[in-house]
């Protein structure tokens, strides 16, 4: 069989591309690092990437006009966007999470922003109106039968000096609470262009030309004004925001994930419970796990977050930022740090040691705040015994979060044993790689429930926008027919490689296969095991009728193991020759149609000695593939990874001979 090349030019999306779109191809080991390290000509090629880690696209277009509309109503602030960045978010709480992120002690001295550094940061609020958000058809009704939509909308930006970056894009990447490119393209036209006209004026009405304004609020502030030392009470007098509205697609998503949590249930009863107020839509899964964890803190749980084996690097680094005493507010007290239990392959293990640690905790007079565990975890695919998590949390009052993403809930059901569960529905449940959204479902047997439902539903305030839920509404109608495919492939696949590396000596290439249904190389105690508690049934018949009609491939799917799987070569030069040879596109990202691969720990982890150190310590190495898996054919699939290690085994043969 001819392997077909990639034709995907690098700094591309994933095909199809779309303003939306939410991959890069980026193909060569290297040329991940060098973008991390910093290499501009990697970045001049980009075309697109994940949003989440920087603005791009609309966004960026949308930052830059704005920029240049201050500029001009303001000619003395300063203000170009050839010196400056703008991050735009629906939430005044940026501002202050803004100040705070780029003065933390945990960014490097380099990008640490000083005193007088911070002061350079200004903070700015612009109004849309004209704005039509929700179409007429997609608006939500009112309580006596009118539709609702909006005809203004807040803007809040951090505005800070280009050089700076570094220090201060954290604040854009880990939260997750910026703004979508949907919503930006929507606010695009109604920017006036440099010399003060629309751009967009021509055919319209003189009534429609006066709808489309955007204003300048007089509201202004500086980075300094947020820091409790140097404060000016500025952050008190901060315009209301106007949130976003819900469209019919909101309560549908709703609907369709309970709906999706009530298939083949575990404990019917549990399930049965479950209703569209227990779930919570976010802009991305990152902000979902930050809004939670806010949530527990204003809810008083201000004991130590715990997190237990590898997790999502943002949700590590958000966690990161606990560390040491750090203060939320004067009303709300401190919360009191983060620790984290990285080895968990051996979970009888890291079990007896999260017992000790709540023991120790419980003699001094406190408790954990809340502990998050990936199920199974990115990219380790690690599963822990949820079971004596269960216990454990009981005897020792403290929540479970379960982040159930990568194996996603048409596979698992961890409502009996998780108090929360949280979701990237940017992933597999989108699974076209070109909208971003988050979940957080509530289970009402929890003893925590009353308090969560109560603060959750006081504190959320919708930013997912309207064309974001329609558009993630479509994509979802077909979950259960793309998961079916990816179980399938990637359980061949794994399989695959497993047999590969247990039969394949001369020369050895790979050491191990990290896939749920593999048995672990390394510890007595089994993932697999744990990972099946937890799988609905296979043999119980498909439930009919709506919503599930509405559901392609309900009649036919099958639970499985997900998506995902890693690849642990014998060494880093082994693992890039195989990485370099292998026809699939390369880049971040995870459930998407199209296989994607990357080197998720070098990239991520690489950069320190110490931090790299500390990740490989429970099994995050530099030498490991990571594969999300997509809908292509099998054999088609298996030709290209053979081919790939064919390369492996060369680099493996001259290392040998050295």
């Amino acid at each position: 069989m001819t392997i077909r090349p990639i034709t995907t030019p690098l700094g591309h999306s994933l095909p199809p591309h779309t303003p939306h779109a939410l991959t890069v191809h980026l193909p060569g080991w290297d040329t991940f690092i060098r973008l991390r390290d910093g290499d501009q000509e990697i970045g001049k090629q980009l075309k697109s990437m994940y949003p989440r880690f920087s603005p791009l696209s609309c966004v960026k277009e949308l930052g830059i006009k704005l920029l240049t509309h201050l500029s001009t109503a303001f000619p003395d602030s300063g203000i170009s966007p050839t010196t400056h960045g703008c991050l735009p978010f629906t939430t005044p709480d940026a501002f202050h999470l803004a100040a705070a992120h780029c003065i933390s002690h945990h960014r490097a001295d380099e990008y640490r922003y000083s005193e007088s550094e911070v002061s350079k940061v200004e903070f700015r609020v612009v109004e849309f109106w004209g704005v039509r958000l929700v179409s007429d058809s997609d608006a939500a009704a009112n309580a006596d039968g009118t539709a609702t939509a909006t005809d203004k909308a807040r803007l809040y930006l951090v505005i800070y000096p280009l050089p700076k970056a570094k220090g201060i894009m954290g604040v854009w990447t880990n939260p997750g609470i910026g703004i979508s490119t949907r919503l930006a393209e929507v606010l695009l036209p109604l920017v006036p262009s440099s010399d003060g006209s629309s751009p967009e004026t021509g055919a319209e009405t003189k009534q429609e030309q006066e709808q489309k304004q955007l204003k300048v609020l007089d509201w202004k502030a500086k980075g300094s004004d947020f820091i409790s030392s140097t404060g000016t009470g500025s952050e008190e007098e901060i315009p209301e925001p106007t949130y976003l509205p819900e469209s019919d697609a909101h309560e549908k998503l709703r609907k369709r994930i309970v709906a999706l949590c009530q298939r083949i249930p575990r404990d019917v009863e549990l399930a049965a419970r479950l209703t569209t107020k227990d779930v919570f839509l976010y802009t991305t899964g990152m902000a979902a796990v930050f809004r939670l964890q806010e949530a527990f803190f204003k809810s008083g749980r201000r004991g130590p977050v715990v997190a237990l084996g590898a997790v999502f690097h943002s949700t590590f680094h958000l966690f990161e930022e606990l560390e040491g005493t750090t203060t939320t507010n004067e009303e709300e007290g401190e919360v009191e740090g983060f620790k984290h239990f990285g080895e968990c392959e051996d979970s009888e293990k890291v079990m007896d040691q999260l017992e000790e640690y709540a023991k120790g905790l419980k003699q001094k007079g406190k408790k954990v705040g809340y502990l998050f565990v990936e199920f199974p975890s990115n990219p380790l695919l690690v599963s822990v015994d949820l079971g004596r998590l269960r216990k454990i949390a009981d005897q020792y009052d403290f929540p479970v979060v379960v982040d159930d993403t990568v194996g996603s809930f048409c596979n698992l059901d961890v409502l009996p044993v998780a108090d929360v569960v949280v979701s990237s529905l940017t992933k597999t449940f989108s699974g076209y790689a070109d909208v971003m959204a988050g979940s957080v479902l509530l289970t009402p047997s929890s003893r925590y429930y009353p308090l969560l439902s109560s603060t959750l539903t006081t504190t959320h305030h919708n930013a997912l926008s309207p064309s974001d839920a329609a558009h993630l509404l479509f994509n979802s109608s077909s979950y259960l027919a793309r998961s079916h495919t990816h179980n399938l492939n990637a359980q061949k696949l794994a399989s695959f490689l497993h047999t590969y590396s247990t039969t394949h000596q001369s020369p050895r290439v790979i050491s191990r296969v990290l896939y749920p249904s593999i048995p672990s190389t390394t510890s007595s105690t089994t993932g697999t095991a744990y990972y099946q508690q937890y799988m609905r049934s296979s043999t119980a018949p498909a439930p009919t009728g709506p919503p599930y009609d509405e559901m392609e491939g309900n009649d036919s799917f099958t639970p499985g193991f997900g998506c995902l799987l890693s690849i642990d070569f014998l060494s880093k030069n082994v693992a890039k020759a195989f990485y370099d040879h292998l026809h699939v596109h390369q880049g971040p990202h995870l459930g998407a149609h199209l296989t994607i691969t990357l080197p998720f720990n070098d990239l991520l982890w690489g950069v320190g000695e110490r931090e790299r150190k500390y990740h490989a310590g429970y099994g995050a190495v530099p030498e490991q593939v990571r594969v999300s898996v997509g809908l292509e054919e099998w054999e088609d699939l298996k030709e290209v990874f053979k081919e790939a290690l064919k390369y492996a085994e060369e680099e493996a043969v001259k290392e040998g001979a050295c």
